[in-house]
């Protein structure tokens, strides 16, 4: 296993034709571990702390020797990440030839279907749903249409 985290670094940036141009800070572990099947291993260490100091000024009276003081600010941002990566391994036997893969079930549709809409009472009391033509496409739910077959 080897874990690597790239990250921008504008400390060791280049400037070309007025474009700054980060390089990239690299964080990287490797290991190798045996585990069975279900087993978890977790490996960490890949920590990314950064400090951004900032310094904001009114224009011109930023810029005065001891008075421009007054005109400054200064923030300093503090970030601490670190990279935990958890694995845990699930062996797969492989299929005899007898044996045939399970096929995923199909996904639930994502519109109800108009036969299904017009068994349920309206919303409205007391005023039915108004009626379209067979032909037409009849709207269902609040995000679409099912077209009806022909």
């Amino acid at each position: 296993m080897a874990p690597e985290v790239s990250s921008l670094d504008f400390t060791n940036a280049v400037t070309l034709q007025g474009f700054t141009i980060p390089s990239l800070a690299q964080r990287r572990a490797e290991t190798e571990v045996l585990l069975k099947d279900g087993e978890s291993f977790a490996i960490a260490g890949l920590i990314d702390q950064q400090v951004i100091e900032t310094m904001d000024k009114v224009p011109g009276l930023g810029d005065i020797p001891i008075l421009g003081k007054l005109f400054r600010s200064r923030s300093t941002q503090k970030s601490n990440d670190e990279l935990l990566v958890v694995i845990t391994p699930h062996l797969v036997r492989p299929l005899s030839a007898e044996e045939k893969a399970k096929l995923p079930d199909m996904p639930a549709a994502f519109l109800p279907a108009v036969a299904d809409q017009k068994g349920k009472p309206s919303k409205s009391k007391g005023t039915p749903p108004p009626a379209t033509p067979a032909n037409q496409p009849e709207f269902v739910g609040p995000r679409g249409q099912q077209i009806p077959q022909q």
